[in-house]
């Protein structure tokens, strides 16, 4: 059902970025075939107020698929170290449990023992349990380098791959070119700059010691991206679509350029003949197995 789930495609003339506050460019997004793939930027917010609250809709700007939108990067931290050491250490270990049980069964450390005295003993294990945590170790980097050098061997440094966990938040840009045809569409295209500037920046909280400080800043919104593609929602339940889900996000870049071609051009009404917006966004939240299987 095409444009069924989007916003009234109004001017917003009188945007007083309320709550609901919601545009589309082109116009004809949406609910045309002219324009049926399309995403959804929905801000969300992510705090408690007194009239929404958490995750409730603080409006939406509805704007075509630039091709860059088609593009998502997974990456997990996979790392290397070198368990030669550790492995040198285990075997000097071994060796020194070796000598102390020889020396048990032969009786002389019980011999020895009762001849300087019960603390021998346990003087003894400290002393063998030291030697063996350094182990082969002991030998300096220049000894070794010689003796490696002079033998044409090296120790093998017992290389290993480790997991190391997710690489990090995905994160998606995006790119507009918009052109308004009209004076209601460069309105349409004020706001929608307008909302997104808005949307990403923190509110105030608690009044600071003077009228212009402030003690505390509150989150700005989250937002919520959604595909359209034949005007359809990429939601994962059909496993022939090949795009991907992308879960709620905070803009952490937002670029504005209201230049024509390197040239500066404005419309009778004072609004330019062009305006560009770039924008980059990240994930809140690390991806499993579990989210890839719903489409993420």
């Amino acid at each position: 059902m095409p444009g069924s789930q989007l916003p009234d495609q109004s001017t917003g003339a009188n945007y007083n970025s309320g709550v609901g506050d919601s545009f589309v460019y082109p116009v004809g997004t949406g609910s045309s075939d002219d324009y049926p793939h399309y995403i959804r930027f929905i801000a969300r917010r992510t705090f408690n107020t007194t009239s929404s609250a958490r995750g409730a809709s603080n409006g939406e700007v509805v704007l075509y698929m630039p091709p860059d939108a088609l593009k998502t990067t997974y990456s997990q931290s996979i790392g290397d170290t070198d368990l030669g050491s550790a492995i040198q250490i285990a075997e000097g270990s071994q060796s020194m449990k070796k000598m102390e049980n020889n020396l048990k069964e032969t009786g002389v450390l019980n011999t020895l023992g009762n001849a300087i005295g019960g603390g021998f003993n346990v003087a003894l294990d400290t002393s063998l349990a030291a030697a063996a945590s350094i182990g082969a170790a002991a030998v300096g980097d220049g000894a070794r380098q010689a003796i490696e050098k002079s033998t044409g061997q090296i120790l093998n440094p017992h290389k290993a791959v480790v997991y190391q966990g997710p690489g990090g938040f995905r994160t998606f840009s995006y790119t507009f070119i918009m052109v308004p045809k009209s004076a209601d569409e460069a309105k349409v295209i004020f706001n929608i700059v307008k909302f997104f500037k808005l949307r990403m920046h923190p509110g105030t909280g608690a009044a600071g010691i003077n009228d212009i400080s402030s003690v505390t800043l509150t989150y700005p919104d989250e937002f919520e991206i959604k595909y359209h593609v034949n005007n359809k929602a990429v939601d994962g339940s059909d496993s022939s679509t090949p795009l991907f889900k992308i879960k709620n996000c905070f803009m952490d870049t937002f670029t504005a350029d209201y230049t024509t071609s390197g040239l500066v051009s404005f419309m009778d009404d004072d609004h330019p003949l062009t305006t560009t917006i770039s924008m980059s966004f990240k994930e809140t939240q690390l991806l499993t197995k579990a989210d890839i299987d719903e489409g993420y």
